[in-house]
């Protein structure tokens, strides 16, 4: 039987540049998706932007990460963050947004 692997494991795995402005000079400074920051040539540090974690959004969260992590606790504390901000629909959008894009990408 064939193992089914993480849809989200491969952005995961293989990391990817990601450029951004520094915030000092101007720049684009290159970081990496596995990296949190970067140094730039004028030595301000440039962080990557935060991006909620595939247990916040992804329906199958709790099968992969069930006993590493407290899922529904990452859920639920993203769902009080995104109420918080003024966007309360925020992990409802992503997951229809995601199913969306698989639905598009199957047809």
């Amino acid at each position: 039987m064939t193992e089914i692997r993480c849809p989200g494991s491969l952005r995961t795995t293989v990391p990817t540049p990601v450029e951004r402005k520094c915030h000092k000079c101007g720049d684009m400074v290159e970081i990496w998706s596995d990296e949190e920051k970067a140094d730039c040539k004028c030595g301000a540090i440039i962080f990557k932007d935060k991006q909620p974690t595939c247990a916040v959004w992804c329906n199958y969260a709790e099968k992969c990460l069930g006993d590493i992590v407290d899922v529904k606790k990452i859920k639920d504390d993203a769902k009080k963050q995104a109420a918080s901000e003024g966007n309360p629909g925020f992990v409802a959008d992503v997951s229809k947004m995601i199913d969306e894009k698989k639905r598009q990408k199957d047809s």
